[in-house]
């Protein structure tokens, strides 16, 4: 049984007797003052101060905050126009949805792109149950439809750096509703699951992007995945994770982020 937050009886009658003294004395009745009344803080300026440098000032953002498939709420923020062609549903690495900023800024302002930043189950205000974080179709779904249904989305891309990276290819093979899907640097294993395991799952519109740095091992298997399903491999050079996509003081796209903007607009072919 749940503790009551009620007063006892007695000290309810007690503390009205109190408050009825006080407010009859003459001169101290509490005078109400206008406009003091505290506002519940705004969700997209809280977002811009958790982010802080990493989400440019002139990126278009907006939070987010959807119902899980299974159960949970995910919390995000958009960033680009209101009304898209194309959406880019973003699954960030174990820091969070902030390194995203300078990535989906460019996405906006070179090929008007709008971005859905996401944090998953456990990160950032993302809060769910086992069995949701256990579906990995929990942050996405909903992320999709939003795309689809309020931001009017044709064409909506799953793209995952480091831990979204493989994130993003297991809820790709569990059927998510996307139009392709890009792994940048994920790890071969996720949990209990071997990537390798759902490659015969997956759409053949993928790209995989992975970095000679990250190990022989890593590399290879990478390498492996995209051929088991027919997806783009991309030799992302050295580094890791978002840093392959845009650089860090300027918010300039990479070589490797070009190629994966084009991918979200264009596809394979791009």
């Amino acid at each position: 049984m749940r503790p009551t937050r009620r007063l006892p009886t007695l000290a309810v009658v007690l503390l009205a007797v109190l408050l009825a003294g006080c407010a009859g004395a003459p001169g101290e009745q509490a005078q109400e003052q206008p406009g003091t009344a505290v506002s519940p803080p705004d969700p997209t300026a809280a977002l811009r101060d958790a982010c802080l440098s990493a989400i440019p000032e002139d990126a278009d953002l907006t939070a987010l905050t959807l119902e899980g498939a299974t159960d949970g709420t995910i919390v995000g923020g958009v960033v680009g126009p209101a009304r898209p062609e194309t959406v880019a549903v973003l699954l960030p690495q174990i820091t969070g949805l902030c390194g995203w900023g300078r990535f989906a800024t460019a996405l906006a302002a070179d090929a008007a792109v709008t971005s859905i930043l996401l944090d998953p189950c456990g990160y950032g205000d993302s809060e769910c149950s086992d069995a949701g974080e256990a579906d990995p179709l929990n942050e996405i779904a909903p992320a999709v439809r939003h795309a689809r249904d309020v931001l009017g989305a044709r064409r909506v891309v799953l793209v995952g750096t480091s831990m979204g990276g493989s994130l993003t290819v297991l809820a790709a093979a569990a059927g998510a509703d996307v139009d392709g899907w890009v792994d940048v640097s994920g790890p071969p294993r996720w949990g209990e699951t071997d990537l390798a395991s759902v490659a015969a799952d997956l759409p053949s519109e993928g790209m995989v992007v992975m970095a000679r740095s990250d190990g022989d091992s890593a590399y290879r298997q990478a390498r492996a995945l995209a051929r088991a399903s027919g997806a783009r491999f991309v030799d992302g050079g050295s580094g890791h994770g978002w840093e392959l996509l845009s650089r860090p003081l300027s918010g300039r796209t990479t070589r490797v982020g070009s190629l994966v903007q084009a991918f979200v607009v264009g596809g394979p072919g791009a």
